[in-house]
């Protein structure tokens, strides 16, 4: 039942991926000509339900929380969960933990609007991830003595730390709804690991064996609208620019 449920949530998030998106409509009347709209952005990954198809031992959720403190200016918080569980005829492998990613996004795109909210965004984050593993039922091939069985590596507890570059879009599909996509390059800046053992996949970085990694993120997103407000930077250009 599990395991129908994880492939029929990666389906809908594969018809998502692939559904061309709604072009966002401008409605001058909802902020008003001269002012926007902000309040904190909701988001969820579903990229990483997608994942279900092409790694079914790991299953990872990730959510969002950004805002707009300065015109342009995105402070943004991510955190999610991993879960991998590896069984092979040789190993028994798990592993789980949580990560955050903080920092900022800031939008590179020029509008002629106030009220437009579409982006195409630069950014920089500081990742940590606290996790643990461990590994049983180990079988060591020995042709002289005998296989060897029962071996095991102990949980351990693992901290991980690196810095990311973002890259991304964004576009409003409706009033406060916003889809978009973003490619993280990652940076290991330190791992404490006493057990030996390399760790499979490190929680909101990826593989535990490189120093360097890409994550690709496509998210969901709703915007709470607390706040409205008057921007210094308005943009003007075209056949009317003075």
């Amino acid at each position: 039942m599990m395991r129908t449920l994880r492939y029929t949530s990666g389906l809908l998030s594969l018809i998502l991926l692939v559904s061309p998106p709604a072009p966002a409509q401008q409605d001058s009347s909802r902020s008003g000509q001269g002012s926007r709209v902000r309040g904190p952005r909701i988001g969820y990954d579903v990229a990483s339900l997608a994942l279900l198809y092409f790694e079914p031992e790991r299953m990872i959720y990730t959510v969002s929380v950004d805002y707009e403190a300065w015109q342009d200016i995105y402070p943004v918080i991510e955190g999610g969960y991993q879960h991998v569980g590896i069984e092979k005829d040789i190993y028994r492998y798990t592993s789980s933990g949580l990560f955050i990613r903080a920092g900022v996004d800031v939008n590179l795109m020029q509008y002629e609007q106030t009220n437009v909210y579409e982006m195409i965004y630069g950014g920089l984050r500081y990742g940590f991830s606290n996790f643990s593993q461990k590994a049983d039922e180990i079988l060591i091939r020995e042709d002289y003595f005998g296989d060897l069985t029962g071996g095991s590596v102990p949980e351990n507890r693992i901290n991980a730390h690196w810095i990311s570059l973002v890259g991304g879009v964004r576009i409003e599909l409706f009033r406060n709804v916003f889809m978009g996509w973003s490619v993280l390059g990652n940076l290991k800046l330190a791992m404490g690991d006493d057990s030996g053992m390399v760790p499979y996949n490190i929680p909101g970085f990826g593989p535990g064996d490189k120093r360097a990694s890409i994550v690709i993120n496509y998210s969901l997103a709703y915007r709470f609208p607390l706040q409205s407000y008057h921007p210094r930077k308005i943009i003007k250009r075209g056949k009317n620019q003075q």
